[in-house]
Formats: C-alpha cells, sequence, structure tokens
C-alpha cells in the first residue's frame, strides 16, 4: 500500500544506483572489448596470410 511505502535512504540508494552502473558498464565494456579483439585478430591473420603470398 502506498500510504505505508518505507522512506529510502538516499545515500543508500545513490550507491545501488552506482554499483548498478558499474555492473552494467562492466558488461558493456566487456562485450565491446571482446568484439575489437576479435576484428583485431582477424586483421593480423588476414596481413600475416597477404604477407606469405
Amino acid at each position: 500500500m502506498w500510504l505505508f511505502r518505507r522512506r529510502r535512504d538516499k545515500k543508500k540508494h545513490i550507491i545501488e544506483k552506482i554499483v548498478a552502473g558499474i555492473i552494467i558498464g562492466g558488461a558493456i565494456g566487456s562485450i565491446v572489448g571482446k568484439k575489437m579483439l576479435e576484428k583485431h585478430e582477424k586483421e593480423g591473420e588476414e596481413e600475416k596470410n597477404k604477407m606469405d603470398n
């Protein structure tokens, strides 16, 4: 019921948002980094094949 809602501690609420942001940001960074490494490896293999031919 909305009449009996607990008041949230502002500091705790801010800390929860910061932690959630760090976790989500880390996950996104991990995905982007993985894609960049895969692309870099593929380009390196293509250059190596060109040098061999």
